[in-house]
């Protein structure tokens, strides 16, 4: 999914340019699920100029998931293998091989007005993202 983003250069010029943000699912099981929240909360302390936000959040059958939007950058920066498109692609790679019981897997971005975005949008202004997880871990 692009997303345009509007930058004033000059006093009298104004651009539009578009960022690519990719989807990255991962999906631990229910028991499994705070310690892995906790984890991934832990590794995205850790990951320095690269924008990731928590997409969606939901329960299906006995996983829940959790999807983040990872921005590579704008479409020129990808074009170019700027350095943020190269951090946010090592990005990517760390939370994979960080998480591999959670099932990554790179996804389609959720329509903003899903259930589960609207989750995740809720759990970023309101709570914390353990909290959530465990909220969801109990429902029958």
């Amino acid at each position: 999914m692009t997303q345009p983003t509007v930058s004033a250069p000059g006093a009298h010029e104004v651009t539009l340019q578009r960022s690519l943000e990719v989807g990255l699912r991962l999906a631990p099981s229910l028991s499994g699920a705070l310690p892995a929240a906790k984890a991934l909360a832990a590794h995205l302390d850790t990951l320095d100029g690269v924008a990731v936000r928590l997409a969606a959040l939901g329960r299906e059958g006995s996983r829940i998931h959790l999807t983040l939007g990872v921005t590579l950058g704008t479409i020129d920066d990808i074009k170019v293998s700027g350095d943020g498109s190269r951090r946010a692609v090592r990005a990517l790679h760390a939370l994979i091989e960080a998480m591999p019981s959670c099932e990554p897997a790179l996804v389609a971005l959720p329509d903003p007005a899903s259930p589960e975005a609207r989750l995740a949008d809720q759990v970023q202004r309101t709570a914390s993202l353990p909290l959530a997880v465990r909220e969801l871990a109990h429902l029958s």
